[in-house]
């Protein structure tokens, strides 16, 4: 299922994924205020995969991640950071949705987010064909108050057998909607 989703990897861009939930918190808040962010630290017991494709989706994500800080002038990767910024990455197919969590760390909705991604977007889609679609949410935390400052999502359809530097280049593209209100670029 991994190999599947990451083959194709995230085409990502737009489906109403956490928006309207009223059980899920979608704070809107913005970088003002704040020096510097460093991505959350996995759980160093939990084995990285073995799978090149998936290893290659998480640096394209996190080394995205890190531009998008530095250009908005945040110094970023610093243990001592004031956010620290997380994602999760889900994979749709008709009728079915899987999470990947292993950047996300814990205490933050992970299993609602993804129970109600698969209703809106396996359960409830109206789409007449097969698909594949992916997205990322992206939540920032304030490191000193555990407090969820921000959090968005991009989405959009796997395109199957694209290059390492489409790939690349969809994945900066959804982390840069992602996070575009958090820098205050609407």
């Amino acid at each position: 299922m991994w190999k599947t989703f990451t083959r194709g990897v995230m085409a990502l861009a737009g489906l109403a994924l956490v928006s309207c939930a009223t059980t899920i918190d979608m704070p809107k808040g913005s970088s003002k205020g704040y020096a510097s962010a460093r991505l959350i630290q996995r759980d160093p017991n939990r084995p990285l995969s073995a799978d090149a494709t998936e290893r290659q989706v998480h640096r394209f994500l996190q080394q995205s991640i890190g531009r998008r800080f530095a250009a908005e002038g945040l110094a970023f990767g610093k243990a001592d950071a004031q956010l620290v910024v997380a994602y999760l990455v889900l994979y749709q197919q008709p009728g079915m949705t899987a999470r990947y969590d292993e950047y996300f760390g814990y205490g933050r909705s992970a299993d609602e987010i993804s129970d109600l991604a698969h209703d809106r977007g396996a359960v409830n889609n109206t789409r007449p064909d097969y698909f594949e679609r992916g997205g990322v949410i992206i939540d920032v935390i304030d490191a000193r108050t555990n407090e969820l400052v921000y959090r968005n999502y991009a989405t959009g359809d796997v395109v199957r057998g694209a290059s390492e530097a489409t790939r690349a280049a969809r994945i900066d593209a959804a982390v840069g909607q992602a996070l575009a209100p958090f820098f205050g670029q609407n």
